[in-house]
């Protein structure tokens, strides 16, 4: 195994410049898989309200030795409000319920470690504080690489509430065990990959699955070799919306921005904390107090810096905000939204570098339609001619008052703006309603533009977010210090500023012809090559050999060798060789579009994105 000094000298990154040698008595963030308080309380119930959740962690490509963890009393939101800090077990300003953490062990290797607070074996947390740490805890060396798991045992009366925390990957050893007692769960310390809690063990791999409380923010001293260590700023993007538990990999990584930072490439992995989450808009993180309060997490990492000897558990700051910063003025967008949380972040964190992540062009795979039909043909006529379609190809039509206009058609291309396709017959023509055309992303040529997303720049408000890729390459008013680009590991290479249609994208074929006569159902399928799915990727499964005709759609439970299980079931008839394309994105919002990567694209940009980008890291 190579030492600390042959590391550095074989890589770059480890070279401790800007006076980041490494320091064996500095608590630095190191575990993969930490995450911070978000999404929906959960409520404890009779027989289930004594919880142990056992989350697994795994350590970076050196020794560590010493730990502290913390335990949060509060949850940020999702969605429009998010990060603020507002999920509480009370309301606002109001206190709810405190919980009880009756016990916190860490296992490695085989061995528990129980982990103490100001000297007790069990804290109490009230609602709407900061929470409370560990105190040091200094065990055997833990090799390079290696797992830790994180048992925390803890409860509150019946109906009082929990802030959450943790989809638990049942995959990767983790557990959630419920009882009405504590030592019932303490004996769970003989049998740790015993099932989970049925109760509370729901809806795997789905948004659905509940979250279970644990520790948030991790540090650990160690031989730490001097690399970078990031502090991340992200949104929905960049914290795995569309990746909930059952789609981890070995070291619980979930989207494409851990799994970029933690890659084991030239550059070696970057230990790193996220404390954004889905939603998050620069212009309301870390600021705020009362109803809108976003600046808990901060002032956990200033508690960490006190203990710490005023320093830092992090060397870089890993900017990947954006995504949610809009506005019909450019000016706005860029300097109100997106500058005012770096003007704070250097502000709190002065003289630390910033490296800045464009963020991602959204696109609308809709159209509006008008249809008029004469017998059994309909006439479609869509909104803009962009083209993207073929004679034979599969289009989902929704939106008609007329019911029997709506459904999955097959259609005759007549122009780049007409088309027809057959149905029963209406006696209302035209139809009416807010009608849309849909091709679920299978041609990059048929996508729009989204607003304020118009490709390419060209200095109006409508293309504010390419302005702002622009502005964050240029390092316009020191929005950053250095950028790293996803543009080229992300883009179509069909057509500037969208995302890939599913035609620019691995897929496979039906090696076992699945179903028998369109009404005997079955949950599997198996394909020549599933090495390139995950759990929790949606499918589309069209006929050969053109593979334009769709036959089915299925969101993915599990994968063994070449069988994929479904997340539900079908009947449809899938004969040997019909095509199996992974979605780029599942669309979402009005119009739908394509936001969030699926799978399939999180290692497309995870894998295109040079590992050597990370030496911008250095300060």
């Amino acid at each position: 195994m190579m030492n600390a000094i042959s590391l550095a000298l074989a890589n770059p990154l480890l070279s401790g410049t800007g006076g980041n040698a490494g320091d064996p008595d500095r608590y630095m963030f190191f575990a993969t898989r930490n995450r911070m308080p978000l999404g929906g309380i959960v409520t404890a119930a009779a027989g289930t309200n004594y919880v142990c959740s056992k989350v697994v962690v795994c350590t970076p490509q050196y020794k560590t030795r010493t730990f502290r963890f913390h335990l949060s009393g509060f949850a940020s939101t999702e969605g429009g409000n998010s990060p603020q800090e507002t999920i509480v077990t009370g309301t606002i300003g109001a206190p709810g319920n405190s919980v009880v953490a009756d016990a916190m062990f860490i296992r490695v290797a085989g061995i528990f470690y129980q982990c103490t607070f100001a000297g007790a074996n069990t804290v109490t947390v009230a609602d709407q504080t900061n929470g409370a740490w560990t105190d040091e805890l200094t065990i055997a060396d833990v090799a390079p690489e290696s797992e830790i798991e994180i048992w925390l045992f803890y409860h509150t009366a019946v109906g009082d509430k929990i802030w959450p925390v943790y989809r638990i990957q049942k995959h990767r050893g983790e557990r959630v065990w419920g009882a009405s007692d504590l030592d019932t769960l303490l004996a769970f310390k003989d049998t740790p990959l015993a099932d989970s809690t049925a109760a509370l063990d729901t809806s795997y791999g789905l948004q659905a699955q509940p979250q279970y409380w644990g520790a948030d923010f991790m540090v650990a001293k160690g031989d730490w070799d001097g690399r970078p260590v990031a502090l991340g700023f992200v949104d929905s993007i960049g914290e795995a919306r569309q990746e909930y538990s059952s789609a981890a990999d070995s070291r619980g990584n979930l989207g494409w921005f851990r799994r970029w930072l933690d890659k084991d490439g030239g550059a070696g992995r970057i230990p790193h904390c996220l404390i954004g989450m889905p939603g998050a808009g620069s212009v309301r993180e870390y600021t705020g107090s009362g109803s809108s309060i976003a600046t808990r997490r901060r002032d956990i990492i200033r508690e960490i810096k006190a203990f710490n000897g005023n320093k830092l558990p992090f060397t870089v700051i890993a900017n990947q905000m954006g995504q949610n910063d809009t506005s019909t003025s450019y000016s706005t967008w860029f300097n109100t939204n997106y500058r005012s949380l770096v003007n704070r972040i250097r502000a709190e964190y002065a003289g630390v570098r910033i490296v800045a992540f464009p963020p991602l062009g959204r696109t609308t795979v809709t159209k509006s339609a008008t249809l008029t039909s004469v017998g059994t043909t309909v006439t479609a006529t869509h909104s803009t001619a962009t083209g993207g379609l073929v004679t034979g190809q599969t289009v989902t039509i929704s939106g008609a008052a007329q019911a029997e206009y709506n459904g999955n058609v097959v259609v005759t291309v007549l122009s780049p703006t007409q088309f027809t396709y057959q149905f029963a017959g209406s006696a209302t023509s035209p139809a009416t309603g807010s009608i849309i055309v849909n091709d679920l992303g299978m041609r990059a040529a048929w996508q729009s533009y989204g607003a304020n997303n118009t490709y390419p720049s060209d200095g109006t408000d409508a293309s504010g977010k390419w302005r702002l890729r622009d502005d964050i390459l240029a390092r316009t008013s020191a929005c950053c210090d250095d950028a790293i680009d996803t543009y080229a590991a992300w883009a179509s290479t069909e057509k500037g500023g969208v995302w890939p249609g599913m035609l620019e994208l691995p897929n496979t074929t039906i090696a076992v012809q699945a179903g028998t006569d369109g009404v005997t159902t079955y949950n599997q399928i198996t394909v020549a090559e599933a090495s390139i799915f995950r759990p929790e990727q949606q499918l589309h499964i069209y006929a050969g050999p053109e593979g334009v005709v769709r036959l089915s759609t299925q969101n993915i439970a599990s994968i063994s060798a070449n069988v994929i299980t479904y997340m539900g079931s079908s009947a449809v008839i899938l004969p040997v060789g019909s095509i199996v394309r992974p979605a780029p994105s599942v669309g979402e919002l009005s119009p739908l579009s394509l936001v969030h990567p699926q799978p399939i694209m999180i290692d497309r940009i995870a894998s295109g994105i040079p590992q050597s980008e990370k030496l911008k890291f250095n300060s």
